[in-house]
């Protein structure tokens, strides 16, 4: 048997021994701590990386949601940190929800990894802080993330689990601060209008933005939607959201 073929049969048994048959040659003593060891890790770092979800659910079925995960997934990158990334991309075009599973599962899910998502990106250009937005370009920060959901994620624990989605879905900023740490904002529908014209359109000026955004709330007179959105811009320039080039 090649190299290759050993491989896959020692990982197949792994991820789903129940599926699979036991390599030659290996005892199950070995395996079973193999076994153990590669689903702690991965267990261990869902635990930590999705903490209200992980306290949503008894230990059994906390456990048959991570196996199900470990055994079926084919993950695209290797590294631990990514497994967060991984489990939502599972959760959202793998996996089948069980009755024990909550509605709100993949929301949830999304709005923990986000934090990591945004507490670990690479900023790639070189930006300087905006005082008053006026006429320079604007740019998106790269270490934030507009989401917008369904059910009321942001206050979602073990006392308040909502059984049916909010009539009105939610937007919400999380971005990381001048310190570094990861922040939350809950945006109305006219500032995810705005960051969300922003992200496509890196370098816009604020007469271009309001003029896209026009197209959007026709009922607005120009002057007016002006002044509303540079006072919207300034806010969010003042939390690092809102960037130009240094």
């Amino acid at each position: 048997m090649q190299f290759k073929q050993v491989q896959k049969q020692f990982s197949d048994y792994i991820r789903d021994p129940e599926a699979n048959p036991k390599p030659e040659d290996i005892e199950e003593r070995r395996m079973k701590i193999y076994r153990e060891l590669f689903f702690n890790n991965v267990n261990g770092f869902l635990e930590s990386g999705f903490p209200v979800l992980h306290s949503l659910y008894k230990p059994q079925q906390w456990q048959q949601l991570v196996r199900t995960f470990f055994a079926h997934h084919q993950a695209q990158s290797p590294y631990f940190l990514d497994i967060s990334k991984e489990f939502v991309h599972f959760l959202a075009q793998e996996y089948t929800p069980r009755a024990s599973d909550p509605a709100f599962l993949l929301e949830l899910a999304h709005y923990e990894w986000v934090e990591l998502a945004v507490a670990t990106a690479k900023v790639q250009g070189t930006y300087r802080a905006i005082c008053v937005i006026t006429d320079e370009p604007m740019y998106f920060s790269e270490c934030a993330q507009v989401v917008c959901y369904h059910y009321p994620v942001q206050t979602i624990s073990i006392d308040n689990q909502p059984d049916a989605p909010d009539e009105v879905p939610s937007y919400i900023c999380v971005y990381r601060d001048r310190d570094d740490e990861v922040q939350f904002l809950a945006l109305n529908g006219m500032t995810a209008l705005l960051l969300d014209i922003l992200s496509k359109h890196p370098g816009i000026t604020l007469k271009t933005l309001c003029t896209l955004v026009k197209q959007h709330a026709p009922s607005f007179g120009e002057e007016q939607l002006q002044a509303g959105a540079q006072q919207i811009l300034t806010d969010l320039a003042q939390r690092s959201i809102v960037l130009t080039l240094d």
